[in-house]
């Protein structure tokens, strides 16, 4: 690697949106050496905590300086919403550090940027401009078969007014269906999804899941746009734990401005 610049992939259907500011990082521009190299930013993933630390920095940097809010992510379904009028965020959040033990986030304050770690699981990126509403979901496939994706439109909805027809998303690099092997996946994955494995082989199309359970809340296919970039067919870019095991997170962030 030992590129020092730091890079930045955006959405196409996100560029035009000037209330907020939005990047998918890549594993290049941190300082880190070694499976690490070199811009992680996952406080669980073995490496150096001061090194993370300062990583996490250059992230803010590159982002304006805002707040960066990261939560402690373990797989599950909950998802964090804070609303301005709550004050919950002022009382509990500490910048830098995990503040919401969760796998997804949902606000309409601005000036704080949502982050995501991933290496292989889906960051999905969603926004209502109608209500400047913002969200970012962690999916594995653990997510995947709980539908966090779902959930996350059910709670933008109730909590926000928000309609799906008006939200946008972005899933990230990710792991893709050419990488996807679950060769236990009788015992892992509900029958009911078995429709996105690959015929004849033990993959599956968690890309495609996601769509569907996007649109099946009501969200416009044309509102939906996947990246479409394997982590582990390009760990020279983004980490990848299933291509290299050891290995550091990068991070997806959205703000409201």
């Amino acid at each position: 690697m030992g590129n020092t610049e730091i890079k930045v992939l955006e959405f196409e259907l996100f560029k035009n949106q000037p209330q907020i500011v939005h990047g998918v990082f890549t594993r290049d521009g941190g300082t880190i050496t070694g499976a690490f190299d070199s811009l992680n930013i996952g406080i669980n993933s073995g490496d150096e905590l001061p090194a993370i630390a300062n990583n996490r920095k250059f992230i803010s940097r590159k982002m304006g300086m805002k707040p960066l809010i990261f939560l402690n992510q373990v797989h599950g379904a909950d998802i964090k919403v804070l609303k301005k009028d709550d004050n919950d965020l002022s009382e509990n959040f500490q910048p830098g550090k995990e503040t919401y033990t969760a796998d997804g986030i949902i606000t309409d304050i601005k000036e704080v940027f949502l982050v995501i770690q991933v290496a292989d699981c889906q960051s999905v990126i969603f926004y209502d401009p109608e209500k400047e509403v913002i969200a970012n979901i962690h999916s594995g496939w653990r997510g995947s078969i709980k539908n966090i994706l779902g959930e996350c439109v059910d709670k933008m909805v109730l909590g926000f007014g928000c309609k799906p027809e008006n939200i946008i998303t972005g899933i990230s690099p990710s792991l893709g269906p050419c990488c996807a092997e679950f060769v236990n996946y009788k015992d892992e994955i509900p029958k009911s999804l078995w429709q996105y494995k690959i015929e004849d082989k033990d993959y599956f199309n968690f890309w495609e899941m996601s769509k569907d359970q996007l649109i099946n809340k009501g969200i416009k296919e044309k509102h939906i746009e996947n990246m479409g970039i394997c982590t582990k067919c390009n760990t020279d870019i983004f980490y990848s734990f299933r291509g290299e095991k050891t290995t550091g997170r990068f991070a997806c962030v959205i703000s409201i401005i």
